[in-house]
């Protein structure tokens, strides 16, 4: 089955290292896989903060992009959860509404996409302590048990909770910047969580939450180190 990458934009703007790691995964399992250029954003933002006619477009550009693929695979809970949930409701007519559900179905986030594959055929390696970020996008996808499989099978490396007291890292897309000052001190309170866990840093399925954090430590001048799970998951010679 050939794969199409569906990189979300801040990944494509601010991380691209992200998106070449996917590649990288693809590559190494011997996936064929396309990048349709043309791809932009899910309107997840437009979506948060009302703009509807906005988001219609920009779903309707990403139905028209990834139409023919067999299979678009994310590594974004977030952004997955828009195509998946979001897009059939957002249809205006019938025959809009059953290609939403049609590209909905073969739109997959990458730590899922990965753990049905089965065990990695390599393993990879990493020296520490982790908190895996139980997203708010990710507990509403149902993809955390598959993350904590394959994060599992990366040697030397422990993962850590938090208490379920802390279920948010304050991002929450537009809320970043409409209460600002509530989102850092969430943040703040979550990486607090973090650190009395004892980990050295987080492991994440979405860079949007990697992104607040890592901004959040900066400011608190705390020493802690953000991962995507696709970086993590690499074989070794490819880290």
């Amino acid at each position: 089955m050939s794969v199409n990458l569906f990189i979300p934009c801040f990944i494509d703007q601010l991380a691209p290292e992200i998106g070449g790691s996917l590649a990288d995964l693809l590559t190494c399992l011997e996936v064929p896989w396309e990048y349709p250029g043309d791809q932009t954003c899910c309107g997840q933002f437009a979506l948060t903060v009302g703009d509807f006619p906005t988001a219609r477009r920009l779903m309707r550009h990403f139905m028209r992009v990834f139409a023919e693929a067999e299979a678009i695979v994310c590594p974004s809970a977030s952004c997955t959860l828009m195509v998946r949930r979001c897009y059939p409701k957002l249809a205006e007519s019938l025959e809009e509404k059953r290609l939403a559900e049609k590209v909905a179905a073969r739109t997959l986030e990458l730590s899922e996409w990965l753990a049905a594959q089965g065990p990695l055929p390599w393993t990879p390696i990493f020296s520490g302590d982790l908190v895996l970020h139980h997203s708010c996008k990710a507990r509403q996808l149902g993809t955390l048990a598959g993350a904590s499989r394959l994060l599992a099978q990366v040697q030397g490396l422990t993962i850590k909770e938090v208490s379920p007291y802390y279920p948010c890292c304050g991002f929450g897309g537009a809320f970043k910047y409409q209460h600002p000052d509530i989102a850092q001190t969430i943040g703040e309170a979550y990486l607090e969580a973090v650190q009395e866990t004892g980990a050295r840093g987080v492991v994440s399925l979405d860079y949007s939450c990697l992104m607040h954090l890592r901004s959040v430590a900066a400011v608190c001048g705390l020493n802690l180190n953000f991962f995507h799970l696709a970086e993590l998951v690499l074989p070794p010679r490819n880290r």
